[in-house]
């Protein structure tokens, strides 16, 4: 009888060690390369990842460094300074010509080198195959010089490459035989699930990588189960979450870290349809828009002063205020009237927007709604739509005022904002704008190095924009990202652009 009764308490102890080490421990990646055991596995909510892992498709590089996979040849820290790990000297021939010197003691995720042909074969490819990476300098082309130097020229002056090369377009990187893209980024891709999951390791070659936890960063489409989530401890942060969640986090005792995001929010105007190719017209719906409304849907954020954050020195000086009378006013002076029902016409056409936003950016749903219901007060009808590319969208023209989001200065400098969206024939100019007032700024620009000097063309460039109105300035906005206790000391900067960087969890 003992016996059986030794037996039965053993094969129970036996059930429950192996019904253990057989459950699921969300704290350590079994599938992929090189999972960190015993470490614990940061999880990370976001709103959206990238779409793909190909580093000359449209935003995608943005994505890529965000996750901290890719790296410039120059990108930020977190005081705001340029620094390279990549690049010893960088040394300016002419206007147009320079010359760089590698350190030579940086590596891909494979253990191979960065070197002269590895820059030369990814810069001049995502310029061929890139359209955004056209901007600040327009076309430049990339010639080596031997193993670990290599020569830029350029199609538009500048005296800022350090800033050229930390434009988000242009990521280092490799692609091997097999068609498999590599990086130089803190972290290496182990597992990719487009719209779902990404799952990071850290990356061998780079310093401190046995510091280091995996990642996984899971998107939420809700932003109310990201909210629920973080509070059932199954993710670690939450990036970014409303103002409104927020302060319940904060109520409950959780870490929520308030930054100013860099970040605009804008309304892109379609200036070559009817009736926004009229610039009164276009005047009108900015003054109807009343941003103190905005800033109250959204629980904080300040109204935008021009295209950058008022933290920058080249921030504009722009007041906007918003008033309903004389909105009306211009657009009766314009040629319109109300129809008995309230809404303005003419010829017997009421007056219709589409309205577009994007589903990552919730802020931007919020001021749409708010943008909408301030229109109606104006007589016109409106319809909103929530897109997945709004990028598609912009460039196809099937919109008459979109919501978007932008950190303006990702480089620290307002030169790249200002060509990409702004110049005749810039990538993101989605709504056709051609000012050769404004064109000559920016030359004039290019012509400048950081200063009191580049500061004032950058404001008088942002108060040619406001005269024109091809974007509306909307609101300077916060953001909010709850973090774990394992995460206390993290620190986001740049907005979204380094979420995943190389001091998280160490």
């Amino acid at each position: 009888m003992k016996k059986n009764w030794f037996t039965t308490v053993s094969l129970i102890v036996f059930c429950i060690a192996l019904s253990a080490c057989a459950a699921p421990n969300k704290n350590i990646l079994t599938d992929g390369a090189s999972p960190k055991e015993l470490k614990k596995t940061i999880y990370i909510g976001q709103t959206n990842i990238a779409s793909s892992i190909n580093p000359t498709d449209s935003g995608v590089p943005w994505s890529l460094t965000s996750h901290g996979i890719s790296e410039n040849l120059y990108m930020l820290n977190e005081k705001g300074e340029l620094v390279s790990r990549m690049i010893d000297e960088l040394e300016q021939f002419d206007q147009n010509n320079w010359k760089a010197t590698l350190k030579g003691d940086v590596f891909f995720s494979d253990g191979s080198p960065v070197n002269a042909d590895a820059i030369v074969e990814s810069m001049n490819r995502i310029l061929a195959e890139n359209s955004f990476s056209n901007s600040t300098a327009g076309k430049m082309e990339f010639t080596k010089v031997d193993e670990y130097t290599f020569n830029i020229s350029t199609e538009r002056p500048t005296k800022l490459m350090q800033s050229v090369l930390a434009e988000w377009t242009y990521i280092v990187f490799k692609e091997t035989d097999e068609g498999k893209f590599i990086f130089t980024g803190p972290y290496m891709v182990n597992a990719f699930n487009a719209g779902v999951e990404l799952k990071l390791s850290p990356n061998p070659y780079y310093p401190d990588a046995d510091k280091r936890s995996n990642v996984v960063i899971k998107v939420f489409r809700d932003t109310n189960a990201m909210k629920l989530a973080y509070e059932s401890g199954d993710i670690d942060m939450a990036f970014t979450i409303t103002p409104e969640v927020a302060e319940m986090l904060e109520e409950q005792g959780f870490t929520v870290k308030n930054i100013d995001a860099g970040y605009q929010y804008f309304a892109i105007v379609n200036m070559e349809n009817e009736p926004l190719d009229d610039l009164n017209v276009r005047s009108a719906v900015n003054e109807a828009l009343s941003r103190n409304d905005m800033i109250q849907a959204l629980h904080g954020g300040r109204i935008a002063t021009g295209a950058f954050a008022q933290y920058y020195s080249f921030a504009g000086n722009l007041t906007i205020e918003s008033n309903m009378d004389d909105a009306k006013k211009q657009m009766l002076e314009a040629g319109w009237s109300y129809n008995t029902d309230g809404f303005l016409e003419k010829n017997g056409e009421v007056l219709k927007l589409r309205l577009v936003t994007y589903a990552s950016r919730p802020d931007l749903t919020i001021l749409m709604q708010v943008a909408a219901s301030q229109l109606k007060e104006l007589g016109v009808e409106t319809t909103t739509e929530i897109v997945d590319n709004i990028d598609t969208t912009a460039a196809k023209g099937d919109y008459d005022i979109i919501f978007y989001a932008q950190h303006t200065a990702p480089t620290g400098n307002p030169s790249f904002f200002l060509n990409q969206f702004f110049r005749t024939d810039g990538g993101k100019n989605f709504n056709h704008y051609d000012s050769e007032e404004l064109n000559t700024i920016l030359d004039e620009m290019g012509d400048v190095g950081n200063g009191a000097e580049l500061d004032t063309l950058a404001v008088d460039a942002q108060s040619v924009i406001y005269k024109d109105l091809p974007v509306l300035f909307l609101v300077d906005p916060q953001w909010h990202i709850a973090v774990s206790e394992d995460l206390r000391d993290y620190q986001p900067y740049g907005g979204d652009y380094y979420i995943v960087n190389d001091q998280l969890g160490l």
